[in-house]
């Protein structure tokens, strides 16, 4: 069932009364990894709090740990499982309902349980959408919300309610639904026809055959066991339908082409789970600079990550912006001031908001102005930094902007108040000179006391480190916050061109920089700088490859829960030390993605395949760092970027731009013998973002090649291919 952002809050006090009738916690978020979601749950952690909701938070990053965690809940009193940022592409019914022929795994959860589903991703399974339940629909019926009758109908079943039954509520703003109008302008129903062909369809099992004889007369769906009202297949038809009406062959083909044209619309994403949480917080009347400050981080990450394009994020920001504004009551003072403001808080507890200019180079108030800008996948591909010419471009730039070797050197937060005045300025003169158009974007920058601003995307750079590398992977923090000095061979680094500097970050500039902090705090965190506690000798031999294989999985686990427990910790609002202490982590990530993908380019290991570009990592000293999904998937980001950048420059030149293929990028995990796949569909221009099939096509090359493939992810265009497998599956992946 579907319920529109004017219904959160009646979802809400339907899941407060819920988890009042027992004395026992039977409220359970499921949050996945990934800053949107950590963020909704925080917000939504801090509402159920002051409710006095018993409550546990369940951090969750694959479908595998997912079956896992709510195994443990089967037998538990579970009223309200709430699935924060995944859940809404899988049909729930199928794997919380009955177990049955199709289904034999299912976690038969009770029918007491109402999983609430806040998740963005894109297409939302038509069978959460569309399976009937009764319950659902009495609990959020308008006609009873306007009669007042709450009292009556929430809780245990009484007040006329139907039965008790597991069900499914999505929550969603339907802004994709609503693009479309009619001819005469109007917005059509959402989901209308798709809703229509799936209705008609569900009698019918999907492996009928449209060109069977027997097809022209519908099966009795009330025929074999459905007298039975205990079997699980009768309870499915029962909710879904009630007296199926007879379709013939050119209808069932009909219906389901328009099924199938709703799934090759390749995922997308809808609005932030963070943003959904905020709306309910200012439905309940409890929304304040915290939330908001949640909110945009929230619409950060899905900007910044390419998961929604620049329109979309245009339309958004003035809203927050609105909501800023409404919330502080000095910041109207504050609203014409940009990152070149000279600002500074009068408070060490100044948590203020204010609206800024957002350059497109990374981290570049917490590094030095030469790694920020080489460093930044925007400016990497407009002037094809992993070049030699390329970096004396960028040098170039700097001279243009009167800034010396040693002033952009310097970290932001000590150089002179005259060049970070004048810095904005100066790199807006040079936008038409180097084609950096897009140079800037609004956001948001937020007050720490005296301490150096922390803008929107800053935050989000530094939880996503910690999520992706807080403790589990190896990162080589020296190269990461001395780049400069290895690409121009000074201060012994390596010659130009190769090498990595030898300076020690932890003494640079007297040992003032904060990032320093944050290299002792994370390097501490494990041993010889790898987070990660070794293997004994001799400790691997014992165990069989069952158990190597068990207990590489539970390392992985435990790593991941770790770095989300962190990422939670750094969220808090009065104490951004944690926060900050984790730049480095993202300084080293940004480092290893910006070092492989100029190795990548500068090798041309790139293939040009019919329908797709490809691009396999098996070896090198960060390959470990890319067996994460999300840290693959920037790689994949900045190299679809820098073609997008060349592809442009040639055609500008003369010699033909080619076409902008969609592109695969594999990395080989040695311990598992696995490559992980990501797959990503490149826009056409800067900005825009195009829906991503490759959910759709790795399941389809699975299938044909018989490849062992598991999408374990929540992103579809992530996918596991045995080594083995890896060829035959390629040579059936097709993207036409």
């Amino acid at each position: 069932m579907h319920i529109p952002s004017t219904s959160y809050s009646v979802a809400y006090s339907h899941i407060l009364s819920r988890a009042r009738g027992s004395p026992a916690c039977t409220t359970y978020l499921f949050v996945a990894p990934d800053v949107d979601a950590l963020c909704a749950a925080r917000l939504l952690r801090g509402m159920l709090k002051t409710d006095d909701v018993a409550h546990q938070t369940v951090p969750v990053g694959s479908w595998v740990q997912l079956h896992e965690e709510a195994l443990q809940l089967r037998n538990e009193d579970v009223r309200n499982l709430l699935l924060i940022g995944f859940g809404s592409t899988a049909d729930l019914y199928a794997l919380f309902g009955p177990p049955d022929s199709i289904t034999p795994g299912a976690l038969d959860f009770p029918p007491s349980c109402m999983i609430h589903v806040l998740d963005s991703h894109r297409p939302i399974n038509l069978s959460n959408l569309f399976t009937r339940s009764d319950y659902a629909r009495a609990v959020f019926d308008p006609r009873r919300q306007r009669q007042g009758a709450r009292a009556a109908w929430m809780g245990g079943g009484g007040g006329g309610l139907p039965e008790e039954e597991l069900c499914v509520v999505v929550w969603d703003e339907v802004r994709e639904q609503t693009e479309e109008a009619g001819e005469d302008g109007a917005v059509e129903e959402p989901w209308k026809k798709e809703r229509e062909a799936w209705e008609e369809l569900e009698p019918y099992p999907p492996s009928d055959s449209d060109d069977s004889d027997s097809e022209d007369e519908p099966e009795d769906p009330d025929s074999g066991d459905s007298d039975d009202p205990d079997s699980s297949s009768s309870k499915r038809k029962r909710r879904r339908t009630d007296s199926p009406k007879p379709l013939t062959r050119e209808q069932r083909r009909a219906y389901r082409a328009q099924l199938a044209k709703y799934e090759a619309k390749g995922s997308s994403y809808g609005q932030s789970v963070a943003g959904m949480m905020y709306v309910l917080a200012e439905g309940l009347g409890r929304a304040d600079l915290d939330a908001v400050w949640l909110a945009i981080l929230g619409l950060t990450y899905q900007f910044t990550n390419a998961l929604i394009d620049f329109s979309t994020y245009e339309l958004l920001q003035p809203l927050f912006s609105t909501e800023v504004a409404r919330l502080s009551s000095s910041l109207s003072a504050l609203q014409t001031h940009t990152i070149s403001s000279t600002y500074s808080s009068s408070s060490e507890r100044d948590r203020s908001i204010r609206p800024s200019e957002e350059l497109r180079v990374c981290l570049f108030r917490h590094w030095n102005l030469y790694d920020s800008m080489f460093h930044s996948a925007y400016l990497g591909g407009k002037m094809k930094l992993w070049t030699v010419e390329g970096r004396k471009k960028l040098s170039g730039l700097l001279a243009k902007m009167g800034l010396s070797l040693q002033e952009s050197s310097e970290t932001y937060a000590h150089m002179s108040t005259d060049l970070k005045t004048s810095l904005y300025p100066k790199l807006s003169e040079q936008k038409a000179a180097y084609g950096l158009w897009d140079l800037t974007f609004p956001s948001f920058v937020r007050k720490s006391g005296w301490r150096v601003d922390l803008s929107a995307s800053d935050c989000v750079e530094a939880l996503a480190a910690i999520l992706e590398a807080a403790t589990g992977v190896r990162l080589d923090f020296d190269s990461a916050v001395d780049g400069r000095r290895a690409l121009v061979g000074t201060a012994g680094g390596a010659p130009e061109g190769g090498g990595m500097g030898q300076h020690n970050a932890a003494t640079q500039h007297g040992g003032r920089e904060e990032w320093a902090e944050g290299i002792k705090s994370w390097v501490a965190k494990g041993e010889d700088k790898e987070n990660r506690r070794p293997v004994q000798a001799g400790e691997a031999e014992e165990l069989t490859d069952q158990e190597k294989r068990e207990k590489r999985d539970r390392d992985e686990s435990e790593a991941r829960r770790r770095n989300f427990w962190y990422a939670w910790d750094a969220l808090d609002p009065e104490d951004t030390t944690l926060l900050r202490q984790a730049l480095p982590l993202s300084m080293a990530l940004h480092r290893a993605v910006t070092s492989q993908g100029s190795y990548i380019l500068d090798k041309a290991a790139i293939r040009s395949l019919r329908t797709y570009r490809l691009t396999v990592i098996k070896d090198g000293p960060d390959l470990v760092v890319f067996q994460h999904p999300s840290t693959l998937l920037r790689l994949a980001h900045w190299l679809v970027d820098s073609i997008r950048s060349m592809l442009e420059q040639q055609a500008a030149g003369g010699n033909g731009g080619g076409k902008n293929l969609p592109f695969v990028l594999a990395a080989l995990n040695e311990q598992t013998d696995k490559f992980l796949v990501v797959g990503v569909v490149p826009a056409d221009e800067f900005g825009d973002v195009r829906r991503n099939r490759f959910g759709q096509a790795f399941e389809e090359a699975a299938m044909k090649s018989k490849a062992k493939a598991q999408q374990r992810y929540f992103d579809a265009s992530v996918v596991e291919v045995r080594r083995d497998d890896f060829d035959k599956f390629l040579k059936d992946l097709s993207m036409g």
